[in-house]
């Protein structure tokens, strides 16, 4: 049997090929503590363990001996009797999984009682960055070779397609060349890392942690519910508990351009605005407006004010623009516990405050957020690469533009979807998923899903959680009473005590539950407050409060991660 090393042309070059036996295939080689990093939020002391897996590299030829090196890692059961393990996808797609798991370990196992193993693999395409924790031989995908690179291109055209009105006239150009960067560097792997594949690769991570015969039990977040379905799809008899929490419409993820998305995207800002009235002395747009309506509109005028005045920051040679706000503001709709750092700077902005602006790390943050809603940045860069090899639909601007303003008619603050529509559209043939899940989801599985969501998510609406819950037999949604993407995004020990029941014996929330959240959308609690009287319930017992505390520091964590 042949190894596959990474061979992407430009990128890196041809690694030796190894010689696996009959033997070493199919089974996890645990390799012991994984060596994490002193990032925000990662405790070195963490418990992670570290292994590898090789599983084919072309899942659609048989006759093919080429294999690839998952990574994966384990959370250690912290009780006993251990269960059955439960695997985790944590989204993206792209994004390395171990990092979630880095993070957040402590906090699942005290939401779901501890007696799992929480296991977690790096996708086959993943994008390397420092935090790559665990990656070897993993697919990489870019479109170019450096950030100079990246950079030089992502110049060429607007990050938004609703910045001016040649502004998607240059993105439908400039997602010409990107296609074809991207098939330059990609032609011989692009074919490889779509979510059929994933599918079948969480599978062989279950046959060989527990047999081929095993149920499997997964919590996916968003395009991790997108893999979670397909999987669901492809091998319904071999479902155990199944969670899909904010769910990315996996119909239209895969056969559509899907302009519903953000449909509620402006009604999370709509909260936003509640919640920043309700708290004014942690929301400094308080003082400025006497209704939720009047701050809302405000932000809408700031944005267009911007666009024909951006913000000049002579220190940093630089701007701050449209694209940069609009791009951070909706990116900040994800987090709730980042709202009252959102405010200060739509509030900076307002006032044109050049000084803050102007801080070196105020201003290579908040050109972050541009840069990573642009066409080239290299988390941007990921997700075409998956999403358009799934798609597998060329098209012409005069296709893609009706879908474009179809969005842009559903959201004012999330309306662009120009990018991944115009790119996907012109996406190599012969980069197209050698894999695509065409049924539908209208499946029994050997035990009912669970669905949940927030009434307002920005980017996984609750329309879509609904329909899949419609089409998955004896699937039960449980909504979550909130805003943010997924239900991670608030705390409800509500939600977190329905989880448990389900991954502990399968039991599901009735028809119609609505779980509350408990804490208010703007707050300085932390996970440190306990007092029953801080928060919207009591807490009630010793593990409440652990949960509880999880729930907080999962809160504390995501936005720690988000702050501008």
């Amino acid at each position: 049997m042949r190894q596959f090393s990474s061979f992407t042309p430009g990128l890196l070059s041809l690694a030796s090929l190894a010689t696996l036996t009959q033997a070493e295939l199919g089974k996890v080689y645990w390799k012991g503590p994984c060596g994490l990093t002193n990032a925000t939020g990662i405790s070195e002391s963490a418990p992670m363990i570290c292994g590898t897996l090789e599983v084919p590299l072309d899942y659609t030829d048989s006759h093919s001996t080429d294999t690839l090196t998952l990574d994966l890692a384990k959370w250690p059961a912290t009780k006993k009797p251990a269960a059955e393990p439960i695997l985790f996808n944590f989204g993206g797609p792209g994004i390395n999984s171990f990092e979630g798991l880095a993070l957040y370990g402590d906090e699942f196992q005290a939401i779901l009682g501890g007696n799992n193993d929480l296991i977690t693999f790096n996708p086959r395409f993943v994008t390397l960055t420092p935090m790559s924790l665990g990656v070897g031989n993993t697919i990489p995908f870019a479109c170019y070779i450096s950030d100079a690179s990246r950079n030089l291109a992502s110049l060429q055209a607007p990050a938004d397609g609703t910045a001016s009105n040649t502004a998607r006239g240059e993105i439908w150009a400039q997602s010409a060349n990107i296609a074809q960067a991207c098939y330059t560097l990609n032609n011989r792997t692009g074919s490889l890392i779509g979510t059929s594949f994933a599918a079948r690769d969480t599978m062989q991570v279950l046959d060989a942690l527990e047999g081929k015969h095993a149920l499997l039990n997964y919590w996916g977040f968003s395009y991790g519910t997108t893999v979670g379905s397909v999987i669901a799809a492809m091998f319904p008899e071999r479902m155990g508990h199944v969670a899909l929490d904010g769910v990315d419409n996996p119909a239209e993820y895969l056969n559509g351009h899907n302009p519903y998305a953000t449909e509620d995207a402006d009604k999370v800002l709509q909260g936003f605005c509640l919640g920043c009235l309700a708290a004014p002395n942690l929301c400094p747009l308080a003082k400025m407006y006497n209704n939720a309506t009047n701050l809302e509109t405000a932000i809408y005028t700031i944005l267009e004010t911007l666009k024909f005045n951006p913000i000049p920051i002579p220190d940093q040679g630089g701007l701050v623009t449209y694209s940069d706000v609009k791009a951070i503001i909706y990116n900040a709709l994800y987090v709730p516990s980042a709202w009252p750092m959102t405010s200060e700077l739509i509030y900076y902005v307002q006032t044109r405050n050049t000084t803050v602006l102007g801080n070196p790390k105020v201003y290579k943050t908040l050109k972050s957020y541009g840069m990573s809603a642009s066409l080239t940045s290299s988390s941007s860069e990921i997700h075409t690469g998956v999403t358009c090899s799934d798609k597998a639909r060329q098209g012409s601007m005069k296709d893609v533009l009706p879908y474009i303003k179809k969005r842009a008619s559903l959201s004012k603050i999330a309306g662009d979807g120009s990018s991944t529509d115009t790119r996907c559209a012109q996406w190599n043939k012969k980069m197209y998923a050698k894999e695509r899940y065409t049924g539908d989801f209208s499946v029994k599985t050997a035990h009912p899903l669970l669905v949940l969501s927030n009434t307002y998510d920005p980017v996984t609406p609750l329309s879509a959680a609904k329909n899949l819950t419609a089409t998955f037999e004896g699937s039960v949604l449980l909504e979550q009473n909130g805003y943010g993407h997924t239900t991670l995004s608030m705390p409800s020990l509500c939600k977190a005590k329905a989880v448990r029941a389900y991954f502990k014996n399968g039991t599901l929330p009735a028809d119609g539950t609505i779980c509350q959240t408990d804490v208010p959308l703007f707050t300085n609690l932390t996970y440190a407050d306990l007092w029953s009287k801080n928060f919207k319930r009591g807490v009630e017992s010793v593990d409440d409060a652990n949960v509880l505390t999880a729930l907080m520091s999962v809160r504390e964590k995501m936005s720690r991660r988000k702050l501008w």
